[in-house]
């Protein structure tokens, strides 16, 4: 099977436990580019994030970030596809939350401006679960009930699993067709559960691009480790699991990696599928 595209997950799959993309794996992924084989991050975290934490790809590729909300160019901070959430939604979203003592974490599409997250009490607060990082003072501070942007790209819940999942149920029922949700376990909170525009997921995403591009589902690779590779790695032309990834990503996928994220499971599966590269190194 001849693959056009390579799509991977950030957190568990592309870096290791450092956050880092080890050199191997950076070479091997500029000698794909070289046989014109397109590169796409597919990530839930925020653009700056995923863009700050790719920065050493010495190539040109495609994030999609928050879970397939924005895509983007990171060389020119080029925009190719957003899907925000509409205002009416997200205010119906806040006074649900509200109703069931939740207190959301809104990422926005404020990138150029400085900050990609609006919240309503301070960084610290406890039912924000350690979540967000106080270094990277990409927050800002604001009522929700006074946002008036339509520029909300995902509604975040963080805590334990069971009380998540009931409220993303509740949302599903009361506002079918109205949303699509995500759910993400392998973090240093128990749980996260996003609430993102109905056309955002990282398969919807990665196959809006590909359509762009005239690339099949065939023609796609996917790596992922969370369940919300889910999609992506079902509908991929090949979907690879990493073998630290969860046992439900791992019952739709293809295959499973033999190392982990931090043994460079990544590289090693790349070069079994394509070889060694003479010229990889640049």
């Amino acid at each position: 099977m001849k693959f056009k595209l390579i799509a991977f997950d950030l957190d568990g799959t592309l870096l290791n436990n450092e956050k880092l993309i080890d050199r191997e794996t950076i070479d091997y992924l500029a000698g794909l580019k070289k046989r014109n084989i397109d590169i796409v991050i597919a990530t839930g975290r925020s653009y700056y994030d995923a863009k700050r934490l790719t920065q050493s790809l010495p190539f040109e590729y495609v994030i999609i970030a928050n879970n397939g909300a924005v895509t983007r160019i990171p060389t020119k901070d080029h925009t190719l596809d957003l899907r925000t959430i509409r205002y009416d939604d997200f205010q119906k979203i806040i006074r649900l939350s509200k109703e069931n003592d939740l207190h959301p974490i809104i990422y926005v599409d404020k990138n150029s401006q400085g900050y990609d997250i609006i919240i309503e009490r301070e960084f610290d607060f406890s039912e924000y679960n350690g979540y967000l990082s106080k270094s990277l003072k990409r927050y800002r501070i604001t009522d929700f009930s006074d946002y008036l942007e339509n520029d909300v790209l995902s509604i975040c819940f963080t805590g334990h699993f069971e009380p998540l999942e009931n409220f993303r149920q509740q949302v599903l029922s009361q506002y079918p067709m109205r949303f699509s949700t995500s759910v993400s376990l392998k973090l240093h909170v128990e749980a996260l559960m996003e609430i993102l525009h109905p056309d955002a997921c990282k398969w919807k995403a990665l196959k809006r691009y590909c359509d762009y591009k005239g690339i099949g589902k065939e023609e796609i690779l996917a790596f992922g480790d969370d369940n919300n590779d889910v999609e992506m790695i079902k509908n991929a032309g090949m979907g690879i699991v990493m073998v630290n990834g969860t046992d439900m990503l791992k019952s739709v996928g293809r295959a499973t990696t033999r190392y982990t994220n931090d043994e460079k499971g990544v590289y090693l599966e790349l070069v079994t599928i394509f070889g060694e590269l003479n010229d990889n190194h640049i």
